[in-house]
Formats: C-alpha cells, sequence, structure tokens
C-alpha cells in the first residue's frame, strides 16, 4: 500500500510529459506512385519545450518496420544500409502551424519545414522530404534495381513524414499510473 501511495503522489506532483505516440514515413513506387508505409523499432526520443522546440529523435535505420519481414530486409539491405549513419531530427523553431525540422540522413542535414496541428493533447505533424537532398541517389538506385520488377521500374525520391506526439498532463499521468499499478495487483 505504501508503494502505491508513493506512486500516486509522484505521478500528480510530476510536470506535463511529453511522448512520441507515432513516426512514420511513406515512400512510393510504381508508375502509379502507391504507397509503401513504416516505421522503425528503435527510435529514441528527446522531448522538446512544450512538447515541440527542441524535441529530438535518433533512430536506428537498422530497424525499419513495414509490417513485412521480407521487405523489411530488402529496404535494409538496399537501402538503408547504403546510407551512412542513422538518421536523426531535432525540432529547430515552431511557428503557428508549421514546424522547421533539421533532419540528418546520409550524413547531410538539412532544415524540412513541417506543417503541424494541435488537438487536444495530441500534436500531429507532416513533411516531406526529397532522397536527392541528402545525396541518397545512389541508395535509392539500390532499392529500385533490386525491386526492379515489383516497382514497375519506379521508385520515387520523395518521401511523406507523419509524426504524433501527445501531451499527458499531471492528472492524465496519475490515472495512467494508478491504472498500472491495478493491473500489476
Amino acid at each position: 500500500m505504501k508503494k502505491l501511495i508513493l506512486f500516486v503522489t509522484v505521478a500528480i506532483f510530476a510536470l506535463a510529459d511529453c511522448e512520441l505516440e507515432s513516426l512514420q514515413w511513406t515512400a512510393f513506387k510504381t508508375p502509379l506512385k502507391l504507397e509503401v508505409k513504416g516505421t522503425f523499432d528503435k527510435i529514441a526520443y528527446t522531448p522538446g519545450k512544450n512538447c515541440l522546440e527542441g524535441a529530438e529523435v535518433i533512430i536506428n535505420k537498422h530497424s525499419v518496420d513495414t509490417n513485412n519481414p521480407g521487405r523489411d530486409k530488402t529496404l535494409d539491405s538496399f537501402f538503408f544500409s547504403k546510407l551512412k549513419g542513422d538518421i536523426s531530427a531535432k525540432i529547430q523553431s515552431v511557428g503557428d502551424k508549421t514546424l522547421t525540422v533539421a533532419i540528418t540522413l546520409n550524413g547531410v542535414t538539412k532544415d524540412v519545414p513541417f506543417s503541424y496541428e494541435k488537438k487536444g493533447s495530441t500534436i500531429t505533424a507532416k513533411g516531406v522530404i526529397d532522397l536527392f537532398d541528402f545525396s541518397s541517389s545512389e541508395a535509392l538506385h539500390s532499392i529500385n534495381k533490386a525491386c526492379y520488377a515489383k516497382h514497375q521500374g519506379k521508385t520515387w525520391n520523395d518521401v511523406e513524414l507523419r509524426f504524433i506526439i501527445s501531451e499527458q498532463t499531471p492528472a492524465q499521468k496519475a490515472r495512467d499510473t494508478i491504472e498500472q499499478i491495478k493491473s500489476m495487483m
């Protein structure tokens, strides 16, 4: 019972907490520009001021996850393994409905504009990168060659990015903590 009281007290007095709910990318294949969606299983997230400004992610590019293990292996072998270093991003500035995100991919850092909206405690942001801006033409050529028939000869260089960050208030955190404790009893 003392542990329960301690957990509840800590949760109630904790500051609002930000959590990266999802990070998703959408690439495109075939002349019809069919979508291929995915994420990564290994993402290190550091919240920023008011959940956004200064928030950072470091992504292990080899942890690609498209819910298709065969595709994941192909993407890792013929695309992500061709890139230098891991992928990182940091929100540089926050406007009324826009963000500037410094993205590092293949050893190249570029500022990328994102639009975002906040509904309740959920922040959803969207942006697009061009792989050519990150000197990734060799990696793009590699995946296009490996998947030439499946992609009907066309792998697109633009990739849509989307992330969702949620902010938990102290009261929400307290409720969640109490529910977690109840489930352990």
